[in-house]
C-alpha cells in the first residue's frame, strides 16, 4: 500500500514527521524506510499502547488515521500504521 504526499499532508501530520515518511520511504533496500500495515484494533487497545507496543509516535499515529488527539478507537476498527524495515 502506497500513500502520497498529498494524502499525508492532508492527514495533519507534522512536516518533521513528512519528511522523516518519506525520507524513510526510499526504494533502495539497503536503506532504512517504512511499509505501511493495516492493523485491526482488538479489545483493550488505545493508541497509546499501539504507540508503545509497536515503538511509533503517538502522533504518527494520529496523523496516518486522520484522527483527533482526542479520539479513542474501538475494536474491528482498522489503522494505518508504519511498520519499520531495515
Amino acid at each position: 500500500m502506497s500513500i502520497s504526499y498529498d494524502e499525508l499532508k492532508n492527514n495533519i501530520l507534522s512536516e518533521e514527521d513528512l519528511r522523516g515518511f518519506i525520507h524513510g520511504s526510499s526504494r533502495n533496500p539497503k536503506e532504512p524506510g517504512w511499509t505501511i500495515i493495516k492493523y485491526v484494533v482488538r479489545s483493550g487497545d488505545t493508541i497509546d499502547d499501539l504507540s508503545s507496543r509497536f515503538a511509533i509516535p503517538r502522533s504518527l499515529i494520529l496523523g496516518l488515521n486522520a484522527l483527533s488527539p482526542a479520539a479513542t478507537i474501538k475494536r474491528g476498527q482498522v489503522l494505518l500504521l508504519p511498520e519499520p524495515w531495515a
